[in-house]
């Protein structure tokens, strides 16, 4: 049986990059690659039935949401190097935050709602930040950016959160900017057997998260149409642009204008 990931593993992990170890992962990727012990992501990688070297697969799966991010914006006439003031809401603990520190340095702020994420992204990536809430009415964002950065928590959230969320999120983004955020990509979800409701949704109460309620945060399965529909509902805008099979090999990147 394959044996998984512990504790004193991860210490050792971050005593050798803290020393800038020759064998440290920042020596080659260039970016701190301290990781939380809380961090739920990374447990994921670890406790994965196909994980081969958990440290090399999720600092490199940030590098990855990084590329992919980087295409849908040049797509989009919006360079991310040419970004004024980003925000990267549902962070977490920086599975792609230390990826985009170094090339946005102050004009980042990142956001979560897991006890000590803000705090641990401030002190290892040095970028602003604060704690969310799971209520997006009292979510005290401060400032507006030209884009508001939001992977995979669309595709955790209830349907019936997303005109709530949505409506918070955009009344964040700059005149001119751009709300993106991922969804699940409807024809993966029918190949996985899903099944997809009249309404064009399905929620379960399960996700990789331990720490985060399951009937706030579970596994979100949408529609293109429900996607769509929902947009104009909430913020009376139709879709600047849409892309699917843009992040990882399931979601879809979303982009609403200001």
């Amino acid at each position: 049986m394959k044996s998984k990931i512990t504790v004193p593993d991860l210490e050792t992990h971050n005593a050798r990059e803290r020393a800038a170890a020759p064998e440290a992962y920042g020596q080659w990727m260039r970016v701190n690659c301290v990781i939380d012990p809380r961090d739920e992501i990374f447990r994921f990688f670890a406790n994965h039935a196909s994980a081969g070297n958990p440290y090399r697969e999720y600092l490199s799966d940030g590098w990855r949401t990084l590329s992919e991010l980087m295409r849908f914006l040049e797509e989009l006439g919006r360079p991310l190097v040419h970004t004024g003031s980003m925000l990267e809401f549902a962070a977490g603990f920086g599975r792609f935050t230390r990826h985009l520190a170094p090339i946005l340095g102050d004009r980042l702020t990142c956001s979560d709602v897991q006890l000590g994420s803000a705090d641990f992204l401030a002190r290892e990536f040095g970028v602003k930040s604060f704690f969310s809430n799971h209520d997006p009415a009292r979510v005290a964002i401060p400032g507006r950016h030209e884009l508001v950065f939001v992977l995979s928590m669309f595709t955790h959230i209830p349907p019936a959160m997303w005109a709530p969320w949505l409506r918070a999120l955009h009344a964040a983004v700059a005149p001119g900017g751009h709300l993106v955020f991922s969804v699940h990509n409807e024809r993966w979800s029918r190949e996985q057997g899903v099944p997809l409701g009249a309404d064009g949704t399905h929620f379960i109460t399960d996700s990789e998260s331990r720490s985060l309620t399951p009937e706030t945060y579970g596994t979100t399965f949408t529609t293109r149409e429900f996607v769509e529909r929902t947009i104009r509902q909430a913020l009376g805008r139709e879709v600047a642009a849409y892309r699917e099979i843009t992040f990882w090999d399931g979601q879809d990147a979303v982009a609403v204008a200001a």
